[in-house]
């Protein structure tokens, strides 16, 4: 039975892409360029520094891009991010049944906004944000960084990400993972297990 959670948040919690899709075209139209959405997304599914590294490159940009880019995802209100459907419901029924959550992101402090405008902040025992310093996923240091501080079983333990680098990091870690793909990642590392809906996590976890 699983008795520990760690989440991705972006793609897995919530559907924020649409939102930091958005901000990125701002940015590029404030530098003169055109780009499609589609194009945007794809490297935003690959990450988020991946994204600013290849379109920087592409478009010869320099950094104030950077700073109109995270001005733009710093104004994006919290009713422009929601939960996917479930999230909540799996959340508080998990903790429910004395589960503990945790989430580890390579966003910031917006995390926190965001799940606090949907009152999700009380489901989650741990959230580890860019703030902490860790190194970015898949290396393992941050879901080491909580298994040890919260002594979790890695037998009963699970990764849920929508990305490999969160699979690679899981297993890097000794846990088991679990792939949510909300955007169609193409993977080379097989998950544990594999779902189309945060619903069926309650099947997993019993």
């Amino acid at each position: 039975m699983i008795k520990d959670i760690i989440w991705d948040f972006d793609g897995i919690l919530f559907d924020t892409y649409p939102g930091t899709v958005n901000a990125f075209i701002l940015a590029l139209k404030d530098s003169g360029i055109e780009e499609t959405s589609e194009n945007v997304l794809n490297c935003l599914k690959i990450s988020d520094s991946y994204a600013v590294t290849y379109f920087k490159k592409l478009y010869d940009l320099d950094e104030a891009f950077n700073d109109k880019y995270n001005a733009y995802k710093k104004d994006i209100k919290p009713e422009m991010i929601r939960p996917f459907q479930f999230a909540k419901e799996v959340c508080r029924q998990f903790t429910a049944l004395g589960g503990r959550n945790y989430i580890i992101t390579h966003r910031g402090e917006s995390t926190l906004k965001f799940l606090e405008h949907y009152s999700m902040r009380k489901h989650f025992t741990e959230i580890v944000t860019k703030q902490y310093g860790f190194k970015r996923k898949p290396d393992p240091e941050a879901f080491i960084y909580l298994i040890e501080k919260y002594k979790i079983n890695k037998s009963s333990a699970m990764v849920i990400g929508d990305r490999e680098c969160e699979i690679l990091g899981g297993k890097s870690a000794g846990i088991s993972t679990c792939l949510y793909n909300t955007n169609n990642v193409k993977i080379s590392t097989e998950p544990d297990f594999y779902i189309e809906s945060l619903e069926e996590i309650i099947n997993i976890i019993d």
